[in-house]
């Protein structure tokens, strides 16, 4: 075959393709789903000062804030890399997503992730994420220039193409998670918190508080909650209310619940992000981040 012909062909593949998807996208958002939330747990205990506590659990107690930068900064000096399940469930332009469940990897250097999805995929059933590897750095749009590798959950998708680029900022990205891709992980959601904390601080306006302890997937957490006056999605805060679930052995935010309302009703859910099954500094296989390890 000429090798312009071969080209159009392709072309003509990748154009097929696209419009595939764009009809799974366009199914995909117009479907009714009502799944409720799961049930995040047994109650806080609201306990009162510890004298026997330790010096980070005082200063959980005490200062919040500066207990995440601290957890942030134990975070980066001491994880390498690790895996998890991730369960989450989001306020999407189309309404409340189903409760998904995702297998997850995840290292720090070069910063990469992998997603699985093992309940409720979207669009797509793995995406792989390392930072610049994909990038468009000529394209001339900011969002779309940070790109990541998906495998279509579509199995007719999967034998034009076994795998696409994705703008993880685009507009198609926006409508199926509140969070990008390169925004998972522990440390990137301490950054967030901490973030917006900070903020919300400088101008007076932040209420962030020690609630107690429970237990969340068998493992001991302090309960933190911030309280911000957001405005809706247009405002500059991601949410009004969230409950933060810091792991007292890892010092991690292992589940963090964001709610548009002060009541925490579960109609107001904006985001729950579970990790559950944490195993850290795995020293995950290179062969984990590869394309052709799945036929990519």
């Amino acid at each position: 075959m000429p090798q312009n012909e071969s080209k159009i062909t392709k072309r003509r593949v990748q154009l097929v393709f696209a419009l595939l998807l764009a009809f799974i996208f366009y199914a995909q958002f117009t479907k009714k789903d009502n799944k409720p939330v799961i049930n995040t747990g047994t109650p806080t205990v609201f306990a009162a000062e510890d004298e026997t506590a330790g010096r980070f659990e005082r200063l959980v107690r005490s200062n919040p804030l500066e207990a995440l930068k601290q957890a942030r900064d134990s975070h980066i000096a001491s994880i390498r890399d690790y895996r998890c399940t991730m369960v989450k469930q989001e306020l999407l332009p189309s309404g409340l997503s189903a409760e998904q469940e995702i297998e997850a990897f995840h290292r720090l250097e070069p910063y990469s992730v992998v997603l699985n999805w093992k309940r409720n995929p979207g669009l797509a059933s793995r995406v792989i994420y390392i930072e610049d590897k994909w990038d468009k750095a000529d394209e001339d749009s900011p969002e779309l220039r940070a790109q990541a590798l998906a495998q279509p959950e579509n199995s007719a998708a999967r034998l034009l193409v076994p795998s696409i680029k994705i703008p993880i900022h685009g507009m198609a990205a926006k409508r199926t998670a509140r969070r990008a891709i390169d925004e998972f992980g522990f440390k990137r959601t301490l950054d967030l918190l901490i973030q917006y904390c900070v903020i919300a601080d400088t101008r007076n306006e932040l209420k962030l508080e020690f609630l107690g302890e429970k237990h969340f997937d068998g493992r001991p957490v302090w309960v933190i909650r911030r309280h911000l006056p957001y405005t809706g999605e247009s405002g500059i805060y991601p949410d009004r209310t969230a409950e933060i679930y810091l792991d007292q052995e890892f010092k991690l935010p292992i589940a963090v619940y964001c709610y548009s309302d002060d009541a925490m009703r579960p109609e107001n859910l904006l985001g729950k992000y579970e990790y559950r099954d944490i195993e850290l500094n795995i020293d995950i296989n290179d062969k984990v981040f590869d394309p052709a390890t799945y036929g990519m």
